[in-house]
């Protein structure tokens, strides 16, 4: 049984036009796999922040009476932020996430009555595959403080 002749001409044709094809399709399913990796750390790392700022407006604060954060506060705050709970767990929600790139902040009043809270990341990069992408400062939430407040120890 003889091929024609115009179809053995074309037989090389099928293996150039899936080469050049999954080059092209490649390079966007792995564009769109870094987006969605990236976009699900950003998410989970606003949630994180989120929850945290919820529990600092809702915690109790006991200091001197001076205006400073006290460090247990900051501190529970800080790992509900890498951790999801106030206490140091052993894997952080996101890899590279630590307590020293998350900032909280408490804003007094002229008495030193706490007033907001404001939770956020600072110098954090998300590595997706390809790329890194920083987001310094980002997320950040401030609330309304809530909770209970001592200017001496209670």
């Amino acid at each position: 049984m003889r091929i024609p002749r115009s179809t053995r001409k074309r037989n090389g044709n099928v293996l150039v036009e899936f080469a050049l094809s999954a080059s092209i399709l490649m390079f966007i399913f792995l564009g769109t796999f870094q987006f969605g990796y990236s976009f699900y750390q950003y998410n989970t790392l606003e949630n994180a922040v989120r929850g945290a700022a919820r529990y600092a407006s809702m915690a109790k604060i006991s200091n001197s009476g001076n205006g400073v954060v006290p460090t247990a506060y900051s501190t529970a705050v800080k790992n509900m932020v890498v951790y999801g709970s106030t206490t140091t767990g052993v894997k952080p929600l996101i890899p590279g996430l630590t307590t020293s790139k998350v900032d909280v902040t408490v804003t007094w009043d002229a008495k030193f009555v706490p007033q907001t809270v404001t939770v956020k990341l600072n110098s954090f990069t998300i590595d997706a595959v390809v790329k890194k992408f920083p987001v310094n400062g980002k997320p950040s939430l401030q609330m309304p403080f809530l909770g209970q407040y001592c200017p001496i120890s209670c």
